[in-house]
Protein backbone atom coordinates (compact mmCIF):
# COMPACT_ATOMS: atom_id res chain seq x y z
CA UNK A 1 0.00 0.00 0.00
CA UNK A 2 3.02 2.22 -0.89
CA UNK A 3 0.54 5.46 -2.00
CA UNK A 4 -1.27 5.24 1.20
CA UNK A 5 1.55 4.81 3.56
CA UNK A 6 3.38 7.66 1.86
CA UNK A 7 -0.06 9.39 2.87
CA UNK A 8 0.17 9.02 6.13
CA UNK A 9 3.78 9.26 6.66
CA UNK A 10 3.16 12.92 5.96
CA UNK A 11 1.31 13.33 9.30
CA UNK A 12 3.34 13.92 11.67
CA UNK A 13 0.93 12.26 14.34
CA UNK A 14 1.11 8.90 12.72
CA UNK A 15 4.27 6.58 12.45
CA UNK A 16 3.70 3.92 9.94
CA UNK A 17 5.26 0.30 9.71
CA UNK A 18 4.40 -1.37 6.92
CA UNK A 19 3.55 -5.25 7.25
CA UNK A 20 3.74 -7.07 4.35
CA UNK A 21 3.44 -11.00 3.64
CA UNK A 22 3.33 -13.86 0.85
CA UNK A 23 -0.43 -13.92 0.15
CA UNK A 24 -0.02 -17.13 -1.54
CA UNK A 25 2.63 -19.03 0.53
CA UNK A 26 0.89 -19.45 4.04
CA UNK A 27 -2.39 -19.66 6.23
CA UNK A 28 -4.12 -16.78 7.12
CA UNK A 29 -3.54 -17.69 10.50
CA UNK A 30 0.04 -18.24 9.85
CA UNK A 31 0.05 -14.31 8.61
CA UNK A 32 -1.86 -13.20 11.67
CA UNK A 33 0.69 -14.85 14.34
CA UNK A 34 3.52 -13.21 12.17
CA UNK A 35 1.81 -9.90 12.55
CA UNK A 36 1.26 -10.57 16.01
CA UNK A 37 5.09 -11.23 16.42
CA UNK A 38 5.81 -7.79 14.62
CA UNK A 39 3.44 -6.13 17.11
CA UNK A 40 5.22 -7.69 20.53
CA UNK A 41 8.37 -6.37 18.91
CA UNK A 42 6.88 -2.70 18.90
CA UNK A 43 7.01 -0.39 22.58
CA UNK A 44 4.58 -1.39 24.93
CA UNK A 45 3.65 1.99 25.28
CA UNK A 46 2.69 2.29 21.26
CA UNK A 47 -0.75 3.06 20.15
CA UNK A 48 -2.20 0.82 17.42
CA UNK A 49 -4.05 1.70 13.99
CA UNK A 50 -4.73 -0.84 11.02
CA UNK A 51 -4.92 0.02 8.20
CA UNK A 52 -5.89 -3.01 5.55
CA UNK A 53 -6.38 -3.41 1.88
CA UNK A 54 -8.03 -6.60 0.63
CA UNK A 55 -7.29 -10.24 2.41
CA UNK A 56 -4.72 -8.37 4.80
CA UNK A 57 -7.76 -6.94 6.37
CA UNK A 58 -8.85 -10.87 6.81
CA UNK A 59 -5.36 -10.93 8.65
CA UNK A 60 -6.09 -8.12 10.95
CA UNK A 61 -9.55 -9.75 12.00
CA UNK A 62 -8.05 -12.95 12.20
CA UNK A 63 -4.80 -12.01 14.55
CA UNK A 64 -7.35 -9.72 16.83
CA UNK A 65 -9.32 -12.73 17.38
CA UNK A 66 -6.49 -14.20 18.50
CA UNK A 67 -5.55 -11.68 20.77
CA UNK A 68 -8.96 -12.54 22.34
CA UNK A 69 -8.71 -15.73 22.53
CA UNK A 70 -5.51 -15.41 24.37
CA UNK A 71 -7.06 -12.90 26.41
CA UNK A 72 -4.72 -10.40 25.76
CA UNK A 73 -6.32 -7.67 26.79
CA UNK A 74 -3.20 -5.41 27.40
CA UNK A 75 -2.87 -5.29 23.12
CA UNK A 76 -6.00 -4.93 22.49
CA UNK A 77 -6.17 -1.68 24.93
CA UNK A 78 -3.65 -0.78 22.38
CA UNK A 79 -5.71 -1.02 19.17
CA UNK A 80 -7.33 2.25 18.40
CA UNK A 81 -8.59 2.26 14.95
CA UNK A 82 -8.96 -0.13 12.02
CA UNK A 83 -9.46 1.59 8.24
CA UNK A 84 -10.87 -1.49 5.97
CA UNK A 85 -10.20 -0.96 1.48
CA UNK A 86 -11.75 -3.78 -0.28
CA UNK A 87 -12.26 -6.16 2.19
CA UNK A 88 -13.55 -9.38 1.97
CA UNK A 89 -15.54 -9.68 5.20
CA UNK A 90 -18.46 -11.87 3.82
CA UNK A 91 -15.76 -14.22 2.03
CA UNK A 92 -15.05 -13.50 -1.98
CA UNK A 93 -17.26 -14.89 -4.45
CA UNK A 94 -14.47 -15.14 -7.06
CA UNK A 95 -12.72 -17.34 -4.97
CA UNK A 96 -15.60 -19.46 -4.61
CA UNK A 97 -16.34 -19.91 -8.15
CA UNK A 98 -11.95 -19.88 -8.91
CA UNK A 99 -12.03 -22.70 -6.56
CA UNK A 100 -13.76 -25.03 -8.81
CA UNK A 101 -11.24 -25.32 -11.16
CA UNK A 102 -8.27 -27.33 -10.32
CA UNK A 103 -5.11 -24.85 -10.00
CA UNK A 104 -6.99 -22.44 -7.80
CA UNK A 105 -5.88 -23.70 -4.18
CA UNK A 106 -2.13 -24.23 -6.10
CA UNK A 107 -2.06 -20.35 -7.31
CA UNK A 108 -3.98 -18.85 -4.49
CA UNK A 109 -2.74 -20.92 -1.74
CA UNK A 110 -4.52 -21.43 1.48
CA UNK A 111 -5.64 -18.14 2.24
CA UNK A 112 -7.55 -18.13 -1.35
CA UNK A 113 -9.35 -21.48 -0.11
CA UNK A 114 -9.98 -19.88 2.96
CA UNK A 115 -12.05 -17.22 1.12
CA UNK A 116 -13.61 -18.91 -0.79
CA UNK A 117 -15.08 -22.80 -0.26
CA UNK A 118 -13.90 -22.65 3.46
CA UNK A 119 -15.26 -19.85 4.37
CA UNK A 120 -18.45 -20.70 6.26
CA UNK A 121 -15.78 -23.03 8.52
CA UNK A 122 -13.03 -20.47 8.32
CA UNK A 123 -14.84 -17.24 9.45
CA UNK A 124 -15.39 -18.27 13.40
CA UNK A 125 -12.14 -17.68 13.81
CA UNK A 126 -12.43 -13.80 12.81
CA UNK A 127 -13.27 -11.02 15.15
CA UNK A 128 -15.12 -7.79 14.72
CA UNK A 129 -12.65 -5.23 15.83
CA UNK A 130 -13.36 -4.13 19.21
CA UNK A 131 -12.37 -0.51 18.27
CA UNK A 132 -14.01 1.89 15.84
CA UNK A 133 -13.61 0.43 12.65
CA UNK A 134 -14.57 1.82 9.12
CA UNK A 135 -14.93 -0.18 5.68
CA UNK A 136 -14.01 1.59 2.22
CA UNK A 137 -15.63 0.01 -0.80
CA UNK A 138 -15.03 0.31 -4.44
CA UNK A 139 -17.84 0.21 -6.69
CA UNK A 140 -17.49 1.15 -10.34
CA UNK A 141 -19.79 3.38 -12.17
CA UNK A 142 -21.72 1.16 -15.00
CA UNK A 143 -19.25 1.66 -17.88
CA UNK A 144 -19.50 -2.12 -18.93
CA UNK A 145 -16.95 -3.43 -16.72
CA UNK A 146 -18.20 -6.28 -15.39
CA UNK A 147 -16.97 -9.32 -13.70
CA UNK A 148 -19.28 -12.12 -14.21
CA UNK A 149 -17.08 -13.83 -11.32
CA UNK A 150 -18.06 -11.46 -8.92
CA UNK A 151 -21.49 -10.89 -6.96
CA UNK A 152 -23.29 -7.72 -7.62
CA UNK A 153 -21.65 -4.45 -8.19
CA UNK A 154 -18.51 -3.61 -7.06
CA UNK A 155 -14.55 -3.00 -7.50
CA UNK A 156 -14.21 -5.79 -9.83
CA UNK A 157 -12.75 -8.08 -7.44
CA UNK A 158 -14.99 -7.99 -4.12
CA UNK A 159 -18.69 -6.62 -4.33
CA UNK A 160 -19.58 -4.14 -1.94
CA UNK A 161 -21.73 -6.37 0.04
CA UNK A 162 -19.08 -8.47 0.37
CA UNK A 163 -16.78 -6.00 2.43
CA UNK A 164 -19.87 -4.95 4.53
CA UNK A 165 -19.53 -5.98 8.29
CA UNK A 166 -21.58 -5.19 11.33
CA UNK A 167 -20.92 -2.62 13.56
CA UNK A 168 -18.88 -0.29 11.40
CA UNK A 169 -18.45 3.36 12.63
CA UNK A 170 -18.33 4.73 8.97
CA UNK A 171 -18.90 3.31 5.55
CA UNK A 172 -17.45 4.90 2.35
CA UNK A 173 -18.07 4.01 -1.49
CA UNK A 174 -15.50 4.83 -4.17
CA UNK A 175 -15.15 4.95 -7.66
CA UNK A 176 -12.39 2.73 -8.05
CA UNK A 177 -11.02 -0.56 -8.71
CA UNK A 178 -9.87 -2.77 -6.14
CA UNK A 179 -6.40 -2.89 -6.80
CA UNK A 180 -5.62 1.01 -6.63
CA UNK A 181 -8.54 2.14 -3.59
CA UNK A 182 -5.04 2.71 -1.75
CA UNK A 183 -3.91 5.14 -4.20
CA UNK A 184 -6.58 7.54 -4.87
CA UNK A 185 -6.19 10.99 -3.05
CA UNK A 186 -9.89 11.03 -2.06
CA UNK A 187 -9.28 7.60 -0.07
CA UNK A 188 -6.23 8.60 1.29
CA UNK A 189 -7.86 11.89 2.77
CA UNK A 190 -10.74 10.21 4.50
CA UNK A 191 -8.70 7.13 5.72
CA UNK A 192 -6.44 9.91 7.73
CA UNK A 193 -10.19 11.66 8.60
CA UNK A 194 -11.41 8.38 10.10
CA UNK A 195 -7.78 7.76 12.08
CA UNK A 196 -8.51 11.39 13.62
CA UNK A 197 -12.07 11.27 13.86
CA UNK A 198 -14.02 7.99 13.62
CA UNK A 199 -15.51 9.30 10.55
CA UNK A 200 -14.62 9.63 6.84
CA UNK A 201 -15.50 13.06 6.70
CA UNK A 202 -15.66 15.70 8.22
CA UNK A 203 -18.05 16.56 11.28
Amino acid sequence: MRGLSESLTKQPEFSVVAFEYASTRSSISEHAQALRNVLDGLPPQVQLSFVGHSMGNIVVRHMIGDLIRANDTAMLKRIQHVVMLGPPNQGASIAKQLSKTGVFGWVTGQGGLELGPDWENFEAQLATPHCPFGIVAGRLPDMGLVNPLVEGEGDFVVSVEETKLEGAADFLEVPRLHSFLMDDPAVQAAVVQFLKTNRFTAP
